[in-house]
């Protein structure tokens, strides 16, 4: 077994430790890709049709499970941490290898994309 490459997080109904990745929703992730670039809760509820408390909460699990404050909360909107930046950096480049990946294995279903290998015989 491979060693983990961060501090296990205890699954709360489980109390086993467990790695992030199957405990962070999808949905969480990209609401906070959207406060990355709005830096407004408001804004981004509005722009993905929920309410403003729901996108809040997920964030802010999201930064309880991690143990990292992303976002430095103002009256007026919000404000990348520096560690929420590299965060960022990173959970964007994932969700860009998901959509890529979803699109290539749609492709390749559909006969889109994939491999032709022709094989020439020389004959003299």
């Amino acid at each position: 077994m491979r060693p983990l490459r961060f501090a296990p997080i205890i699954d709360r109904q489980w109390g086993m430790p467990t790695s992030l990745g199957s405990r962070i929703p999808l949905a969480s992730l990209i609401q906070t890709l959207a406060v990355a670039e709005y830096l407004n809760f408001r804004q981004v509820a509005n722009a993905l049709g929920v309410v403003q408390s729901s996108v809040s909460a997920r964030v802010k699990v999201l930064e309880d499970d991690v143990g990292i404050l992303l976002f430095e909360r103002h009256a007026r909107g919000v404000r990348l941490t520096e560690a929420g930046r590299h965060f960022i950096k990173h959970v964007a480049a994932g969700v860009d290898q998901l959509d890529h990946a979803v699109m290539t294995a749609g492709m390749a279903a559909s006969g889109e994309g994939g491999r032709l290998r022709i094989g020439i015989r020389w004959v003299r």
